[in-house]
């Protein structure tokens, strides 16, 4: 019982320590037990298209931006696109879990105004992820120098959530690394 009204603390303190977006955050419970995630998330960056850009594809150094990524790897790469093996872990209380993920990333620029990174997950025998798709849309912004990064991203995963609690406190950890990226990147 203790465990339980720690957890429910634990959840609600997590709750008021985050700013939330849940209307950018949507999960659904399919019959088959899989979850379908979908996320949109944009901000205004004092950095330009071109700098955030670097930056987002620097994915030896990436977890820079993501409180919850703990490594990556390159498998290959071609003249445009790579493939990448992200490690992903997250902890409330005592409680842990670690994610694998293979994604294909096609990136580029169309100008100085505009940049695209375009991932597509690739299904793993070590992963939860059973397809997905992810877009980062880099644009310039009104005010010279600056851009406008928006994020999209659907997914489809079997992973278990614990009752109750779990959806919420997924939801809240990609708010805070959201959050956390546009917090820090400017920083860079």
């Amino acid at each position: 019982m203790k465990r339980i009204v720690v957890i429910i603390i634990a959840v609600i303190s997590f709750g008021f320590s985050t700013h939330a977006y849940s209307e950018e955050i949507f999960v659904k419970k399919n019959s088959d037990g899989s979850r379908s995630f979908d996320i949109k998330f944009s901000f205004n960056s004092s950095n330009s298209v071109r700098k955030n850009f670097n930056l987002l594809t620097d994915f030896k150094n990436i977890h820079r931006f993501n409180p919850s990524l703990v490594g990556t790897q390159i498998k290959s790469r071609d003249s445009d696109r790579l493939v990448l093996k992200s490690t992903f872990r997250d902890c409330i209380l005592f409680f842990c879990r670690e994610m694998i993920m293979y994604e294909s990333i096609l990136s580029y620029c169309i100008d100085n105004s505009h940049c695209v990174i375009n991932s597509e997950v690739m299904p793993s025998d070590e992963s939860p992820m059973r397809s997905g798709k992810t877009s980062w849309i880099i644009k310039s912004s009104q005010n010279i120098g600056k851009s406008k990064v928006t994020y999209y991203s659907n997914f489809l995963a079997t992973m278990s959530l614990p009752p109750f609690i779990g959806e919420s406190v997924f939801k809240k950890t990609i708010n805070r690394n959201l959050n956390f990226l546009k917090e820090t990147i400017d920083n860079y």
